[in-house]
């Protein structure tokens, strides 16, 4: 899903429309859009994590580590992979990646990524770096949040909508007996 299409979904769950089917223009309204998704596409890939690789082409080098930068988005290692096996001993040190200082070859990080920020620069056919299930789920964050502040219109059906939507997502993880969600960017240095 594209950022314009779920702002489209927010602006039909708003009923923003008039009469003759046309977008009335709330500034207010789409002042705050970019805002919200930024909040709820991270908010939603803490529940449905999002999962990325980083090759590293391993060289030996003095001292007891070598430091390899971490991929943008970073958040925590899911799992290290050496000659197709599942391997231990690389702790981040130093927000680096720490590889002892004798090992060469190849190995791929699989870490749990954070999104890009949307901001009011993100163009409308910016794609949602969660899952398509996940990436329904955040109109309905969005309009829960247009509406909080409103007096008069009631924002809770909207919100446990997305409490709802949000509690029936595949939050397993690859090899764990679920089909999990793998977004899978393959960065190479």
């Amino acid at each position: 899903m594209t950022l314009g299409d779920a702002k489209r979904r927010v602006l039909m769950l708003l009923d923003e429309y008039s009469s003759g089917g046309t977008v009335t223009e709330d500034r207010d309204i789409m002042n705050k859009m970019a805002d919200f998704f930024d909040i709820a596409q991270k908010e939603i890939a803490n529940y449905q994590r999002i999962i990325r690789r980083e090759e590293y082409t391993l060289t030996p080098g003095e001292g007891d580590f070598v430091y390899y930068s971490l991929p943008e988005g970073f958040v925590k290692t899911f799992r290290v992979w050496k000659e197709g096996k599942v391997v231990t001993g690389y702790p981040i040190i130093s927000n680096k990646l720490a590889v002892p200082g004798d090992e060469y070859g190849r190995i791929i990080l699989e870490y749990f990524a954070r999104p890009q920020a949307i901001t009011s620069e993100t163009p409308d056919s910016y794609e949602f770096e969660v899952s398509e299930e996940a990436a329904n789920c955040l109109p309905f964050y969005v309009a829960a949040q247009q509406l909080m502040a409103d007096l008069v219109v009631d924002y809770s059906a909207f919100w446990s909508m997305y409490l709802n939507m949000r509690a029936a997502l595949d939050t397993s993880l690859p090899s764990s007996g679920g089909r999990g969600f793998v977004a899978q960017r393959l960065f190479r240095r």
